[in-house]
């Protein structure tokens, strides 16, 4: 019995070692599979199983991948390193290249954080109101048709935004030095100083982040741009607060 299985284990070695050997005999460029005899192919050299090199690697069974995603072919690492330290850390680049819709909840927590008396009437339209009659713009749910809240902006949800802050503009003007969430040990900041230049600590609690020289510096532009000192005040704090909250 024992002589049997010796026999057995010699032949099934032997099998091996001489298809081992016909393999090493052949380049490895040349290896590629039969097709079946049935298998008619008049123009063999369009299959890449039939072309030599086919599972090593060649010009017909690879796709030379860009190095990176720019339009114009590789990029110095360099440029892309600046590009990162310019644009700032991780989560700062996130909130530029995406960002969600202000939820219709925070636009209302946001305004009265400020001041704004949100039941107010007036003609025209008060803040309160346009944002009242302006909830379908900003993407506000639908429960009945089944359709919740929309986290994308849209033009009109945008420019419905902007004209909440024109005309929420004037009590954030008056109210900021006095809120507490712009307070500082109780203390607070006028928006603008006696020359109507933008003072940074209210332009900082207005956008939410520490203000540079550029914010200042669009600040005081925008309150220059307007046809009176007023209306440029206006519009500077509703610029601000629409391009802080829609990632502009």
């Amino acid at each position: 019995m024992d002589r049997k299985i010796d026999i057995s284990l010699v032949a099934l070695l032997a099998g091996g070692l001489a298809l081992l050997g016909g393999c090493v005999d052949a380049p490895s460029t040349e290896l590629a599979p039969r097709k079946p005899a049935a298998v008619v192919d008049d123009d063999p050299t369009d299959d890449p199983a039939e072309t030599p090199g086919a599972y090593v690697g060649g010009e017909k069974n690879t796709f030379n991948h860009m190095s990176d995603l720019g339009a114009d072919g590789a990029r110095d690492p360099f440029e892309v390193l600046q590009e990162r330290q310019e644009e700032g850390p991780p989560e700062i680049r996130t909130r530029m290249h995406s960002c969600q819709k202000l939820q219709n909840t925070a636009i209302q927590n946001l305004l009265e954080g400020f001041g704004v008396d949100l039941a107010a009437t007036a003609d025209p339209p008060s803040a309160g109101q346009i944002f009242a009659d302006g909830k379908a713009s900003l993407g506000a749910a639908n429960y009945d048709s089944r359709v919740g809240e929309s986290i994308v902006w849209s033009a009109a949800g945008a420019a419905k935004l902007f004209d909440i802050f024109v005309q929420a503009a004037p009590e954030i003007i008056a109210n900021i030095e006095n809120v507490p969430q712009c307070q500082i040990d109780g203390v607070g900041t006028p928006m603008f100083d006696g020359d109507n230049k933008c003072n940074e600590p209210a332009v900082s609690c207005l956008i939410g982040r520490p203000a540079t020289d550029e914010h200042l510096a669009i600040c005081n532009s925008l309150v220059g741009s307007g046809s009176d000192i007023d209306k440029g005040k206006i519009i500077a704090v509703a610029s601000l607060l629409s391009a802080a909250h829609s990632c502009e």
